[in-house]
């Protein structure tokens, strides 16, 4: 009996940590990220030197060609494209031949999560790891502010859907986006991990644009990144979409794939 509790445990820890996923009719055998390790013997600069180079894309396209595969590769399930700030979603058909056109007419464009004016241009401009669909108007707002906790007393404008208010929510406070105006915008809770890794992935492939523009912009978010990477960990959604990317570009987002890497990088004392 004790043998058979031990090959039962076993495998129900295995259905556990393997998770089934199908997106876009590819399946995918998910391993938590909990479980990866990415060069665990380095800290520091020394592993930050390493992952840019490791992770780097090996493929890029054009911006068109870039947003073209994002609606209706990456970001596109079950012909619904959703807005990361926002939630708000369109019906969006995985085989449209004018995507790009389609999102925008309804209110759908790309959002560079490192802003271009802070250093995404070039190949960096197109790199999937770090654009994201969103609602236009919000990306608008959230501009090339530095993403931060904004005090609910100071907030200005709260966002949800395609919906915005000038006063505090009474429910699903969690769900809205805050911004306080040409200063600072925090997204809703459950994607602040996914922007912070997103953060960390740029910053860390394409530090020395991101440098020139501007050598405080990531610094001064550091803290809250890693803040954030820890509140809101990883899922199989966040983890499904690094490999769909990997697809195209030829490379993961490391830091969806290792839960700990943002600690030994950048984030020491945080995890």
């Amino acid at each position: 009996m004790q043998l058979v509790k031990k090959i039962l445990l076993c495998v129900c820890l295995s259905c556990f940590f393997l998770v089934n996923f199908s997106s876009n009719g590819i399946a995918f055998n998910l391993e938590s990220s909990q479980l990866e390790s990415i060069m665990p013997e380095l800290n520091g600069i020394e592993l930050l030197k390493k992952v840019a180079k490791e992770y780097a894309p090996k493929k890029t396209f054009s911006y068109k060609m870039g947003r073209d595969i994002m609606y209706t590769k990456i970001d596109n399930h079950d012909g619904v494209v959703q807005g990361i700030y926002t939630g708000y979603s369109i019906d969006l058909d995985p085989n449209s031949s004018n995507p790009r056109q389609i999102a925008y007419q309804n209110d759908i464009n790309a959002e560079h999560i490192y802003p271009q004016s802070k250093g995404a241009r070039g190949s960096a401009k197109s790199d999937l790891h770090s654009l994201f669909p969103a609602y236009k108007r919000v990306n608008s707002e959230r501009s090339n502010n530095p993403f931060a906790e904004i005090n609910d007393s100071f907030t200005d404008k709260w966002w949800i859907n395609n919906q915005i208010l000038l006063n505090q929510p009474i429910t699903e406070i969690d769900n809205y986006s805050e911004s306080l105006t040409g200063s600072e915008f925090e997204p809703r809770e459950n994607k602040k991990g996914d922007v912070a890794r997103a953060m960390f992935y740029f910053y860390t492939v394409y530090r020395k644009q991101a440098n020139a523009k501007d050598s405080n912009f990531f610094p001064q978010q550091k803290e809250i990144l890693c803040q954030w990477n820890i509140a809101d960990p990883v899922d199989d959604l966040e983890i499904t979409r690094s490999h769909l990317i990997a697809k195209y570009q030829g490379n993961e987002n490391p830091f969806v794939l290792d839960s700990n890497l943002a600690a030994r990088i950048y984030c020491e004392g945080n995890s």
